[in-house]
């Protein structure tokens, strides 16, 4: 790690000069700190500065007690081989090794047609979303018959009939009812559109409010490009692997890794350099904070910047610019932070394959909203065969339903089940935010109810996190109505013409919530303004 020098607040001398100040550890981040650093070795010096102590930003990848074998993904868990370039082509040029991510039952005659569904107190399938008349929704006779996606795509195929063949800049030409699409949000299209039944069908069934958000309606209206029958892959160690090998080769070739540093300020100075101040953050059972009396400053001196973070953690910073330059002044605010929340549940044996439920998710209108079937231990190459502990993602919800679990957050630990077997497991670490009793009893009562189960054995362990905290402010963005984000997309990587600061990141870009789209941005502002190749040559 970097040796820095500190110095009082409003000391004006910096004893530290980098060629490129790279802020945020997460994939944006360290992907670009390790491309600068390999492209042109000791020639350049590059230095990332993270707030916390961890590198991996919104990837973050944990492990229960009782199964070192079997992942849970606290953030962003897989990645579409078939779609997403980007990160497929850098996750095999660093040879990472990977597995399916399925999202159904094995046999691909079943695949997830069987995952279950409890909406307004009834059982189904999503076959039987299918079925006209069988979801319990007032619907016309128009919207009936079609699962969340398939209503989706008729909506599209009927507002614009040629959409399979748009462009993204096409998409900004599109008017419906006599308004230009991109002006119109999500909602206020489908409430014209469609019954108000068929909209809180779209929006229970499909497992996310953000799926119906009132975000711009280009960038919602068209099918998204996964599904049920999408073919999905992950991290054998986990999601969190690809921004950690990035920095330990970053940190190999030679650059350095600042954690525990928030940045308060950037200056520009007469001389072009910029002049970065940061203050240190302490973490602890993976929180991370900082004292606002706290005097002590970290002067960094840089040639470039490049601000790899959310827009939350942005509008953190004190820059000038921020209101001094009309477009950033305009845009920094034109996407939506969306909050999430994720709490995972180890059992002692995978009960829910005894319903025939294997793989991805099951969806509820209950606060849960969505429950994934993650592996067993016993069933890892190389694990105990005779281990049956197996993961359960209880919750993955967002907008709506993250303040219900937020609610139960400072409640007692959550202590296990009483199982004689458990009790030499050590207690689960937390990951930001400790898992309650409260918490777990309730979400383990609502996973009964949607799987039709009753007295299921306790979990053994639990553990989850609320990404609506700062610095992060929410787990992904969505752009608002009314901005021509094409683009935005184009000129916030370099939102201010002359000054080397880039903004990078899947805040702004056309991949928002993906690895995909913070590769994006940094591959855009590799080749426009560092003359780089995505990837380096071996």
């Amino acid at each position: 790690m970097a040796k820095q020098t500190t110095a009082k607040k409003g000391t004006p001398t910096a004893s530290k000069k980098v060629d490129v100040a790279v802020i945020g550890g997460g994939v944006a981040g360290a992907y670009s700190a390790w491309r600068l650093q390999k492209a042109n070795g000791k020639k350049s010096k590059v230095a990332l500065y993270e707030y916390s102590d961890r590198i991996g930003g919104r990837l973050f990848s944990r492990t229960l007690p009782g199964m070192p074998n079997v992942v849970a993904e606290l953030g962003g868990m897989r990645y579409i081989p078939e779609t997403q370039p980007l990160v497929t082509g850098l996750i095999n040029y660093l040879k990472l090794p990977t597995k399916d991510f399925p999202m159904g039952n094995p046999d691909p005659e079943i695949g997830a047609s069987q995952n279950y569904y409890y909406l307004r107190g009834e059982h189904l399938t999503l076959e039987e979303l299918s079925i006209k008349g069988a979801v319990p929704y007032n619907l016309s006779w128009s919207e009936q018959g079609m699962n969340p996606d398939q209503l989706q795509a008729y909506v599209m195929n009927v507002l614009v009939p040629n959409a399979k063949n748009l462009t993204l800049e096409d998409w900004f030409k599109v008017e419906v009812f006599g308004t230009p699409l991109y002006k119109m949000g999500y909602w206020n299209l489908l409430n014209v559109f469609l019954t108000n039944e068929a909209f809180s069908y779209m929006r229970d069934a499909g497992g996310y409010d953000a799926n119906v958000a009132n975000a711009s309606a280009v960038a919602q209206l068209p099918v998204s490009d996964f599904g049920p029958t999408t073919s999905f892959r992950t991290l054998t160690k986990g999601y969190q692997d690809l921004p950690l090998t990035l920095a330990e080769q970053f940190e190999a070739d030679g650059g350095e890794i600042n954690m525990n540093h928030k940045l308060l300020s950037i200056k520009r100075l007469k001389s072009g350099e910029y002049e970065l101040v940061f203050t240190r953050t302490k973490t602890q059972d993976f929180k991370t904070h900082y004292d606002n009396n706290n005097d002590e400053r970290i002067v960094v001196h840089a040639d470039k910047i490049i601000l790899a973070m959310p827009r939350r953690s942005l509008e953190l910073i004190e820059w000038d610019q921020w209101q001094e330059n009309e477009f950033l002044r305009n845009n920094v605010g034109s996407v939506l932070i969306q909050h999430a929340f994720k709490l995972f549940m180890g059992y002692d044996y995978p009960w829910w394959r005894a319903l025939n439920l294997w793989a991805g998710r099951s969806i509820t209108d209950m606060p849960i909203r969505q429950v994934y079937y993650f592996g067993c231990e016993g069933d890892q190459p190389g694990a105990d065969p005779n281990n049956t502990k197996s993961l359960l993602m209880a919750s993955y919800n967002d907008i709506s339903t993250v303040p219900f679990w937020k609610a139960l957050q400072n409640d007692e630990p959550y202590g296990g089940n009483d199982k004689p077997e458990n009790k030499s497991i050590d207690p689960v670490p937390p990951a930001q935010f400790v898992a309650t009793q409260s918490m777990v009893e309730i979400a383990h009562k609502q996973v009964e109810t949607m799987h039709g189960q009753q007295k299921l054995d306790m979990p053994y362990a639990a553990i989850f996190h609320d990404w609506s905290e700062d610095p992060y402010g929410g787990g992904w963005h969505e752009w608002k109505a009314g901005y021509r984000y094409d683009e935005i997309i184009k000129k916030m990587v370099k939102p201010v013409e002359d000054q080397d600061v880039f903004i990078i990141g899947e805040a702004y870009s056309n991949n928002q919530g993906w690895v995909e789209g913070s590769l994006e941005t940094a591959d855009d502002m590799m080749k426009r303004y560092f003359k780089l190749d995505y990837l380096p040559r071996k």
